[in-house]
């Protein structure tokens, strides 16, 4: 049967749900169309951060401190970049209102103490108050918790602030059984999780499983709706005030690698990143545009793993693992076939353009195919994927009782290899990193390393044997450098500069012009940040004729 609703939010990821949530409580009638079975998108999958400058939220910077926020995201994107600073400083202040506005309407956004800036300490950079994160008990959800994408990457139960706290150190057990107790969601499970509720259990917005948006309806130039396919056929969908593309980006299409300029991509978010919005969008006159920088890391598909609750072929949809927390840790590396390292492993943004470097003179990739490289003493302490500390690799991962005889196994020159783990263990076994600096940022030092190292919690020699080496992959995390313009209010634009009346779009759909170089934290928050900006003026400054 067909439908008449006031916005329609293509997408029950964190963007559509968001922008659900800002158009009820402007009194709209509000649809979710989402084409899997789960809803809270990419955000469930990731870290669950959420960043934003001179927020005025308890603990965090005071309303004054936006000029530092500019000044620190100057540094971000470093020298001879242009960027569009009213543009960029609408953006920011518009991150702060919408911020606490949904703090205000039930999402417990709260400063998690201690976290500093990504590049902290650096100009305008805060040692705390700018990093956000949202935990909730998996009851508050009723019926949509098991409907909650989970998360294949990310341990749920603890919040960062408790996991930052002394007491993750005393106590790690007792954090732990006491958030499983409670089913606690944090991280992308908290973030995605409190928006769910507030959504679809505390409002009841409407939101259709296992419905992919294939058309847009037109009404002249101005899209007036949308044709969504479902179990039972074509449903049409008309939308008085607009609709919303936040159905993510395009990383698991086929010439996503091609976009990206990488040597090969397979992406990790969910399996329902294939470009949907961008094609809807482009079809109704929307230009697309490249904004903000590259943004993938390395990872690995661990034997039979698939994404959780994902029918497909032999049984799921196979599961590319992007190693995240795990390339901060001690007694690890990343190399090239050449066996020498190429960046600082401990935060995966800063492989980005290595990974992209193509050498000229030998016509290869300089640094892919690449390797991480790991002794014994890792596999004892720490976790790799699935395994826990302690249990058993599989056989798929190439081992062998020295380096340059692990290099010979895995297809790495083991001259080079051999010089590499020299060297590379001299100055671990100090705490310092001459070559790339790994371990000098504070944020990283917290997020990504182990506290009981010493000195260096990302650092520790590859010196026990057995050697262990991994074939790595370039892993998308669904956020494309390609993407719909979009002016401060998240209105789609032609390229023209005018807009697509009554089509909007954020999330990782959207191209981050306003914004060059990348903070952790940032994507989430400009999904929720352009989510309300679109209610809000669709809702409120826009006729319902769509002119």
């Amino acid at each position: 049967m067909d439908r008449v609703v006031d916005l329609l939010c293509v997408g029950g990821g964190l963007g559509g749900l968001a922008a659900a949530v800002r158009a009820h409580d402007l009194g709209a009638d509000v649809l979710v169309a989402e084409r899997s079975g789960m809803v809270g998108g990419v955000a469930a999958y990731s870290g669950g951060f959420v960043w934003v400058g001179a927020s005025g939220l308890p603990g965090g910077e005071a309303d004054g401190s936006l000029a530092a926020t500019e000044s620190y995201l100057d540094h971000v994107q470093g020298e001879g970049r242009p960027v569009d600073r009213d543009a960029r400083r609408a953006y920011l202040r518009r991150a702060v209102e919408a911020t606490r506005w949904y703090r205000e309407a039930g999402i417990p956004f709260e400063v998690i103490p201690g976290c500093p800036d990504l590049y902290h300490p650096a100009p305008g950079s805060t040692g705390e108050g700018r990093l956000l994160e949202c935990a909730v008990p998996g009851a508050s959800l009723g019926a949509w918790r098991d409907r909650l994408r989970p998360s294949p990457y990310y341990e749920t139960g603890v919040a960062r602030r408790d996991l930052y706290s002394p007491r993750a150190r005393t106590e790690p057990d007792r954090l732990r059984r006491d958030g499983a107790e409670r089913d606690l969601l944090t991280h992308g499970l908290g973030l995605a999780g409190a928006f769910v509720r507030a959504a679809l259990t505390e409002r009841g917005v409407d939101c259709l499983l296992h419905h992919r948006a294939v058309e847009l309806l037109m009404d002249g130039d101005a899209v007036a709706g949308a044709v969504l396919e479902g179990p039972d056929g074509r449903v049409a969908v008309r939308a008085r005030r607009g609709v919303l593309i936040a159905a993510g980006g395009y990383g698991g299409a086929p010439d996503a690698a091609e976009l990206e300029d990488v040597p090969a991509l397979v992406e990790s978010a969910p399996p329902v990143v294939d470009g949907d919005g961008l094609l809807l969008a482009q079809r109704a006159g929307a230009a697309t545009v490249r904004g903000a920088d590259p943004f993938f890391s390395v990872g690995f598909r661990f034997p039979g793993e698939t994404h959780p609750g994902e029918p497909g072929p032999d049984g799921g949809v196979p599961l590319h693992r992007p190693l995240l927390e795990h390339l901060g840790l001690p007694h690890s590396m990343i190399v090239n076939r050449d066996g020498q390292r190429f960046g600082d492993e401990s935060y995966y943004g800063a492989l980005i353009g290595a990974l992209r470097r193509y050498d000229g003179r030998r016509k290869r990739w300089a640094n892919h195919p690449c390797w991480f490289v790991a002794d014994d003493a890792f596999r004892r302490r720490y976790r790799l994927g699935p395994y826990g500390p302690g249990e058993p690799w599989p056989d798929a991962i190439v081992r062998a009782g020295s380096p340059r005889e692990l290099a010979e196994a895995a297809g790495i020159d083991p001259d080079g290899l051999a010089a590499t783990v020299a060297a590379f263990n001299e100055g671990a076994e100090r705490g310092t990193d001459d070559a790339f600096g790994r371990g000098t940022l504070p944020f990283i030092r917290r997020a990504y390393g182990d506290p009981d190292r010493v000195p260096n919690p990302n650092l520790g020699p590859v010196a026990t044997p057995p050697f262990y080496a991994l074939p790595l992959s370039i892993v998308g995390f669904g956020m494309g450098t390609l993407g719909l313009w979009i002016d401060g209010d998240a209105r789609v634009l032609r390229r023209d500069g005018r807009a697509v009346a009554g089509l909007y779009a954020t999330g990782n759909a959207a191209a981050t012009k306003e914004l060059k170089g990348y903070v952790t934290g940032l994507a989430n928050a400009r999904n929720h940040t352009y989510a309300y900006a679109a209610a809000t003026h669709a809702l409120t400054e826009r006729s319902a004729t769509g002119r």
